[in-house]
């Protein structure tokens, strides 16, 4: 294991400097509340169609859990929910969501290493249009709706019979949850696989030292900085000496502070645009 560290005083004056002069702010509080507790909890299995350095197809995938309060949901990594420090799943940047919290807001923990960013929004008005089409998901009646949001055209399935305007990740606005949410190039695709009726604390976690900034500034950060080519073989093409306050190299897992780095990313394909 090889650890460096770099003067953090000056790392820390240079970064602030950086941000703020971006209009970006830095949270130096850390926030651990229990804002609500869950009707039922879903679970879904996340899959985007993409390729490698190579240009070779491939699959990559997670599971997320969503918690469903009555006015507000949660989107999380599925091992995350289930309190695992799972590295796998911190090298995908599984992003923490907030719909409804605060009230009228859609909120995000989300990365863009060396940091995590602190992203707020307006609720969006998904304008959804009901199809005819009916399937059969978890054991569910649902139904087709195509809507739009972050640049995407979205196909979703509903279920009335779970009377909730949420779904996963930042999708909602239908009269039911959303159980399959799949884009309309087939590149993202949600699949709800279990339902389960529990009570359980909704936690609004934010990191300290997460970095405050309006989505659409995020958005634009995050798609042009994995965007770039030079993200798939050099995938710290982007990070400045002087924003390393440490480092830690293991067994082919770089940490900077205390994000990883994945060192062999797939072609980035954002899920919104």
């Amino acid at each position: 294991m090889k650890y460096m560290s770099m003067p953090s005083i000056v790392a820390k004056a240079i970064t602030c400097l950086l941000f703020s002069t971006a209009g970006i702010t830095l949270s130096h509080a850390q926030t651990n509340d229990s804002i609500a507790h869950t009707m039922l909890v879903a679970d879904y299995d996340y899959t985007c169609q993409t390729s490698n350095a190579k240009g070779e197809e491939l699959k990559v995938s997670y599971g997320l859990t969503l918690q469903v309060a009555q006015d507000m949901a949660c989107t999380m990594g599925r091992k995350r929910h289930s309190g695992e420090n799972d590295m796998s799943e911190r090298l995908l940047y599984a992003p923490v969501t907030w719909q409804n919290y605060p009230q009228g807001k859609m909120t995000s923990i989300e990365t863009i290493p060396p940091y995590q960013y602190l992203t707020s929004e307006a609720m969006p008005q998904l304008k959804w249009k009901v199809q005819a089409e009916h399937d059969t998901i978890c054991g569910l009646p649902c139904q087709k709706a195509i809507g739009e949001y972050g640049g995407r055209t979205w196909t979703a399935w509903f279920a009335e019979g779970l009377p909730s305007r949420f779904g996963p990740w930042r999708l909602g606005g239908l009269p039911g949850l959303i159980l399959r949410a799949v884009s309309e190039d087939g590149i993202h695709h949600f699949e709800c696989n279990r339902v389960d009726f529990v009570k359980e604390a909704i936690a609004y976690s934010v990191p300290n030292e997460a970095v405050k900034c309006t989505r659409a500034k995020f958005v634009k950060l995050r798609n042009s900085t994995f965007g770039n080519p030079n993200y798939l073989t050099n995938p710290t093409y982007y990070i400045k000496p002087e924003q390393i306050g440490s480092m830690t190299v293991m067994a082919g897992s770089v940490l900077i502070g205390t994000v990883p780095i994945n060192m062999k990313p797939a072609k980035y394909q954002p899920l919104d645009l």
